[in-house]
């Protein structure tokens, strides 16, 4: 799982030569979908419906209800885990971990705080126990043993989302003070690899394996750098510049062109160490399992947002830059190898495709489709992505002008050529879509005769969302989650 990776900037950086070599070779081996769309704009939804086969409303595991997936859905590492695997999960967001139920059913668990993701010159080869510092998770109850992160550690922690230059050039002098400026630097959460190598070690090798592993690099908030060496223009033009996603929802921050250019260079940048830490879990897990006989999967919860619709960042609308991503997929045995498909898929396809190996011939949403068959329904093909809007408590106090725009329940469809968004308060846009995304300007708006299949898939959709949302299945009273499942 590429955090935060969008689908044109991933292929282009592929297709640019010395960018991402690794990836460029193996995108000989893969078959790609240039239709991929994700189910939700950020974190916990994505992974949430790449776990279960679900769209968020389904799962749950959105803000609308409160974003945590709970014990009714069946995951994937679940069914795996009864079909023999052994199972692990290496995570650099600190919003994939337990207390959001994404780790349910995995034998092993293990994923970065805070610290790990700011100070990255530690370099280090085994995670921090407990956590350090993170993200506050303003809706989740206190951990048991642990409680919630002191005031002070969290803002020392997003401290940096302020002033990026300080925890900048924290890294800078420790990176080379303890050497690790040029190789560990560039990495969040440098322990994966190793910790993944450790485990696989210890698997007896009759056993089959499953692995999961989120790499956090192309997610801000960015290093000026990434452990390579900049001028000081450059850096003196980052020190000005925020990238605090709260002050930029509440509109206390609007960012520059040259800061919207730095951020999105940095995001680019982030790119060439992906390739490079892919390279490693792939020859990692060729030591240990034959690659011949791995079924390997490549894609991100969802994109990223730099202005070019209005929204910067993620998760709060269904923006071409914010839905789609990339998804790759290596079949045992290179069946397929190096086709590009474009077709309409998304991130409930993924664990339906797994789960078909280990011999379900069913998975999550009926709509889901094992990825390795022939395209499932051809032009009249159907995949959702949903925003949620505004989290409460979270981004402080958000001006009425910015809420109406921003705090909205949306959501996409695509079909055929088509894309509809359907939210609260406001009619049904119908847009003309390529596969593959070439540019992400505000797509051509369609007539109401081209998009009526499209549009109407939207509006069905946004119905079953609020009705969802309104009797909190999974989440409520046993009458609610009757109610919630149509009776």
């Amino acid at each position: 799982m590429l955090d935060c990776a969008r689908a044109d900037i991933f292929d282009a950086e592929v297709e640019r030569p010395g960018a991402m070599p690794f990836l460029r070779s193996l995108r000989q081996e893969v078959l790609a979908f240039s239709g991929a769309v994700s189910p939700s704009s950020w974190t916990i939804p994505g992974h949430a419906s790449l776990f279960t086969g679900l769209y968020p409303w389904d799962h749950g595991a959105h803000y609308r209800n409160g974003p945590i997936l709970t014990q009714e859905p069946e995951t994937l590492a679940e069914c795996l885990t009864r079909a023999g695997y052994a199972s692990s999960f290496y995570s650099g967001n600190a919003y994939v971990q337990p207390s959001t139920g994404l780790t349910r059913g995995f034998e092993r668990s293990t994923w970065g705080g805070g610290r790990e993701f700011y100070l990255r010159f530690l370099g280090l080869e085994k995670p921090t126990c407990p956590n350090l510092g993170g993200p506050a998770l303003v809706w989740l109850p206190p951990v048991p043993g642990e409680g919630r992160p002191s005031p002070l550690r969290e803002f020392a922690m997003n401290a940096f989302t302020w002033v990026p230059a300080a925890w900048d050039g924290i890294n800078r002098v420790g990176g080379h003070l303890l050497g690790t400026y040029a190789t560990k630097m560039p990495e969040i959460c440098s322990w994966i690899v190793p910790e993944l190598d450790r485990w696989l070690g210890g698997q007896p090798r009759e056993r089959p394996v499953f692995a999961f592993v989120n790499l956090f690099e192309a997610h801000e908030p960015y290093l000026a750098d990434a452990g390579l060496p900049v001028g000081a223009g450059r850096w003196l033009s980052f020190a000005r510049s925020g990238q605090d996603p709260a002050r930029w929802v509440r509109g206390s921050w609007r960012p520059t062109s040259s800061e919207v250019a730095s951020l999105r260079a940095s995001y680019v940048a982030s790119f060439r160490t992906i390739d490079r830490r892919i390279r490693e879990i792939v020859e990692t897990f060729s030591r240990h399992r034959s690659w011949n006989e791995t079924l390997f999967v490549l894609t991100s919860d969802h994109g990223q947002a730099f202005l070019e619709l209005e929204t910067l960042y993620h998760r709060l609308r269904v923006d071409e830059p914010i839905t789609r991503i990339p998804l790759w997929v290596r079949a045992p045995g290179g069946r397929r190898d190096g086709v590009r498909t474009d077709g309409w898929v998304s991130l409930i396809d993924v664990s339906r495709t797994i789960a078909g190996l280990a011999g379900r011939t069913t998975f999550g949403d009926p709509s889901a489709r094992s990825l390795l068959e022939p395209d499932g329904d051809g032009p009249d093909r159907t995949v959702y992505s949903m925003s949620d809007g505004i989290p409460p408590g979270e981004v402080g106090v958000v001006p009425p002008e910015r809420m109406s725009f921003l705090n909205r329940l949306e959501v996409a469809a695509y079909r055929g050529e088509q894309k509809a968004v359907a939210g609260d308060g406001r009619d049904v846009r119908a847009y003309r879509v390529a596969r593959p995304v070439r540019d992400v300007r505000p797509p051509e708006l369609s007539t109401r005769d081209e998009a009526a299949a499209t549009a109407d898939a939207a509006r069905e959709a946004l119905e079953l969302a609020r009705a969802r949302i309104a009797s909190r299945p999974y989440h409520g009273s046993v009458e609610r989650r009757i109610a919630g499942w149509g009776y």
